[in-house]
């Protein structure tokens, strides 16, 4: 395989409409690779509707809208190889990926774009204290992928507490609902839900109860299973029964394979610096999505895609591609 033109690191919404963008621009030699086993991101987890508000004209579910970023690529030569990730990025600009279908190898693409999205904090990640069950403590992007994949869940896990209520919180919800799980309860450090205040009605029509200014102070469980938490709320402390704990949202840019690189990252967001153009230090090297500012809408995701698709085919244009 020759190196590409252009090689886009990360097949979610924002690099697939980056993708699609250039190929409808002219440029033909683009290379797309994630790491995970599909293309699409988060969004093909999700069967619920709300999916590409603002880049389709009528928003989809998940699955549906990630084939509408898949259609314009099928016909193209865009290559998309899944299960390759990012090793490391240099001067030139340069990559190194490794994957089943090129083993570890280096790229000399004429221009990279950084889509490598977000990930969700983790219990590990908030330092939540307390007993450490194997199973029952997940994050909305586990749930959901057990589900979609229909992984079968534990029998004794019935009831859920929700950390946040952003959007991906009320989708956890929506989620727990189709896998057979009830959700107890929705815990929110801030005085308001993060967010839209009328997904409050949803919390309501699931008999959900909403704890504002209320945080997880531990986890109660055995080896193998949680049997409650500990809910604080302004120094008082209160055991909720359930079955398992669901953290959400709390995303962190995913930029592991840029910490020692030459890309420079925003101190204020933890994702990547970048220009007016979503350039960012290393010429020839741009960014779009998550991995700049968590956290975009799919459908901000994929339009801000599609602006650095078009960035990136007039400066290829410069450089006589």
């Amino acid at each position: 395989m020759l190196d590409p033109a252009v090689l886009v690191v990360g097949a979610g919404p924002a690099g697939l409409a980056a993708a699609a963008e250039m190929v409808r621009r002219g440029v033909r030699d683009v290379l797309v690779i994630d790491r995970d086993d599909a293309p699409g991101g988060l969004p093909r987890f999700c069967s619920h509707p709300g999916f590409g508000l603002g880049y389709l004209a009528v928003p989809r579910s998940g699955p549906g809208f990630v084939k509408s970023l898949l259609r314009p690529l099928e016909s193209s030569q865009v290559r998309i190889l899944c299960g390759t990730s990012l090793i490391s990025l240099d001067e030139g600009p340069v990559a190194t990926v490794t994957g089943p279908e090129l083993g570890y190898r280096t790229l000399r693409p004429r221009a990279i774009i950084l889509a490598t999205g977000i990930r969700e904090a983790s219990r590990g990640n908030r330092l939540v204290p307390g007993d450490r069950p194997a199973v029952g403590v997940l994050t909305t992007g586990l749930l959901q992928q057990m589900v979609a994949r229909q992984v079968p869940f534990p029998a004794e896990m019935k009831s859920l507490v929700v950390v946040g209520t952003e959007h991906v919180s009320f989708s956890t919800v929506l989620t727990a609902r189709h896998a057979g799980l009830k959700v107890r309860m929705m815990v929110e450090e801030k005085p308001r839900i993060s967010s839209y205040r009328p997904m409050t009605w949803l919390a309501r029509l699931s008999a959900i109860d909403i704890r504002l200014k209320s945080r997880i102070a531990a986890i109660k469980g055995t080896d193998n299973r949680v049997s409650g938490v500990e809910v604080e709320c302004n120094g008082a402390i209160e055991i909720i029964p359930c079955d398992g704990v669901v953290f959400t949202a709390g995303w962190i840019p995913e930029v592991s394979a840029l910490l020692t690189g030459p890309t420079d990252i925003d101190a204020a967001t933890g994702g990547l610096a970048v220009n007016e153009q979503n350039g960012t230090g290393l010429p020839g090297v741009y960014s779009a999505g998550n991995v700049l500012h968590p956290l975009k809408a799919s459908g901000s995701c994929a339009r801000q895609g599609r602006r650095v698709g078009r960035v990136v085919a007039g400066f290829l244009s410069t450089v006589g591609m």
